[in-house]
């Protein structure tokens, strides 16, 4: 579409008439009467006048056409495409991938150098009536002229996130979406195929990406503790690495001030390293790899909790319960007390169920209300499938009781079935809607029976609930009695059953008021140790239409959308040859006069 950069300009285009309203009025002539003595030379001049009024026509329309010309040529017409060095006011959003693979140092060069070069290039190119917007790996555009965002740039550094490449094209898609200008999206990222995912909306889109180095890297995926708390004495920690890298490397595993312990590991070959366990208390667990070209991702943390095994009493005659109690006894995770009761409420910590005599309901209700518990049980519902959460995948459950909260402070719901509550807590007190035996629930048939017993004793009634793990950048539930979460730059108040997004590394406690209910550890994302490029290819497949350069070859690419052919040379030349033929023909008639 031909679009004007001087519009105001074609309102000259009223000066074209000019020489038709002179034609016009000279065609006015007087009457003639001819005489027979004259009558030859009337018809001789009438054959000469069809020819110079068919010249005076000519002359009249190239005189017409060459006024639209120089008009249409100070409008300034352009068109779609051509070059983006003058190109029309467009709206880009520049997504620049910092992510944590940004770091990687190849070939003595930082990643996010090269991108960061790129990126100066496509911003060098806007003009100041463009509408831009920087959208780093955080997710969060930024809008402001060339100078601003180049400041913003410079100032970048990789961010131990991970960017999902469809979900910012699709973001930065609906933000063109409100512009008016021709809108397009530019990716300036390593183009990491873990980092590849389909995008909605439409609209031109430009990738450009370094040339793909062969880099051997691990990093460091997870960090299992295994069971907590741990108990005094020997725990055992799972170690589990990703990368490219076949060949092993060392691995140093640091527990609060103790010495680190050193092993080896490989990719994809989870190892078991050992550590001495002392004291009681959250305590830090880091592992170090060896250093290599891509140093964000050598390490991980997580805080464990040490504790006591917990002194725990059971009927043995739930055979169910019994029998996992045993195996939780034969390995140390809890011994023979009163501190904890599995199944009826007492005087200290209780793990409640479900009478198996409906005729008990009523005087186990009694007693949780003696006790200040904030549920009670009802009447027999259908069953169905748990929830599946941190705590316990989801299980079937044949029987159960509906739980119902009889006071204003409700306690805690952990566990849900078809909405309603199945696991909840009220100070030191557990209830279950089922009991734990197979005409309730299959769970004892299940390989997470025993853990979710341990759990129970040594978690739940103990206080100790949420032991999560993420990523920067990632949403995660919190318990509904939170209140904060403790990070390293202080107090974040939050709201209980909320949702919280961590945003840096590190461990993060959740507290309520001054207990602490768990600790969210934030780690990198192990995807984004994988460093293996995607092809153009396969970007296509995902983005059709998509370009695809190197960060050569970045000059010229950007504002293509906008870009626009300068139509006034062509209209100037055609004007010219017009002034030309006006001034022959105009020469010609003044000769035959």
């Amino acid at each position: 579409m031909i679009g004007f950069t001087t519009p105001w300009v074609l309102a000259g285009l009223l000066v074209a008439a000019v020489p038709i309203l002179l034609h016009l009025f000279a065609r006015r002539e007087p009457p003639t009467v001819d005489f027979p003595a004259v009558q030859y030379l009337a018809d001789t001049a009438r054959h000469h006048q069809r020819r110079l009024n068919l010249q005076h026509l000519l002359l009249l329309l190239v005189r017409t056409l060459l006024i639209v010309t120089l008009v249409l040529a100070a409008a300034g017409p352009t068109r779609p495409g051509g070059s983006t060095a003058g190109h029309a006011p467009t709206a880009m959003v520049l997504v620049f991938d910092n992510s944590l693979s940004s770091a990687l140092t190849a070939g003595g060069t930082p990643t996010i150098d090269q991108l960061r070069g790129a990126a100066r290039v496509v911003l060098d190119q806007a003009s100041p009536d463009d509408a831009l917007w920087l959208m780093p790996a955080d997710g969060l555009p930024r809008r402001g002229d060339p100078a601003a965002l180049r400041q913003l740039l410079d100032s970048l550094a990789p961010l131990p996130v991970r960017l999902d490449l469809g979900t910012a094209l699709s973001q930065a898609r609906a933000l063109l979406a409100g512009d008016e200008r021709p809108g397009e999206t530019l990716i300036v990222t390593d183009l990491q195929r873990s980092a590849l995912s389909a995008a909605t909306g439409a609209g031109p889109v430009t990738v450009v990406t370094p040339l793909p180095a062969p880099v051997a890297n691990l990093g460091l995926a997870d960090l299992a503790p295994g069971s907590q708390p741990w108990m005094p004495g020997r725990a055992l920690v799972t170690l589990t690495v990703t990368g490219q890298d076949p060949e092993p490397r060392p691995v140093a595993l640091t527990l609060g001030q103790r010495a680190p312990r050193p092993g080896l590991v490989a990719v994809e070959q989870p190892v078991g390293l050992s550590v001495p366990v002392s004291g009681v208390g959250w305590t830090s667990l880091v592992a170090e790899l060896a250093p290599d070209e891509l140093r964000l991702d050598d390490r991980r943390e997580v805080m464990v909790r040490i504790a006591p095994p917990a002194r725990v009493r059971w009927d043995a005659d739930d055979r169910f319960l019994a029998a996992a109690a045993e195996v939780l006894l034969d390995g140390g995770r809890i011994v023979r007390g009163d501190a904890v009761t599995l199944g009826d409420p007492s005087p200290g910590a209780s793990v409640v169920m479900p009478p198996a005599d409906p005729a008990r309901l009523g005087a186990l209700n009694r007693a949780l209300a003696a006790r200040g518990v904030s549920w009670r049980y009802g009447t027999s519902a259908p069953g169905g499938m748990t929830d599946s959460v941190a705590l316990l995948g989801s299980q079937r459950v044949l029987r159960r009781h509906l739980l119902a909260p009889a006071g204003a402070d409700s306690g805690e719901v952990l566990i849900r079935l078809a909405g309603a509550p199945w696991l909840v807590r009220s100070g030191s007190t557990v209830l279950l809607a089922s009991r734990l035996d197979t005409t309730w629930t299959t769970l004892p048939l299940s390989a997470e029976f025993v853990p979710f017993v341990d759990a129970l004793v040594n978690r739940l009634a103990a206080g100790e609930l949420v032991l999560l793990d993420a990523a920067p950048g990632d949403p995660v539930s919190l318990p509904a009695l939170a209140d904060a979460v403790l990070t390293g730059g202080g107090r974040a108040a939050v709201e209980g059953g909320a949702v919280f997004v961590p945003g840096s590394l590190g461990s993060h406690f959740i507290v309520a008021g001054g207990d602490t209910l768990g600790v969210i550890n934030v780690n990198p994302d192990p995807r984004e140790s994988l460093l293996e490029a995607a092809t153009a290819g396969e970007v296509r497949d995902l983005w059709p239409g998509v370009r695809v350069v190197a960060v050569d070859e970045v000059r010229g690419v950007a504002f293509t959308a906008g870009a626009r052919t300068d139509l006034r040379p062509p209209l100037l030349w055609l004007a010219l040859l017009l002034a030309l033929g006006e001034a022959g023909l105009a020469a010609g008639r003044r000769l035959r006069r």
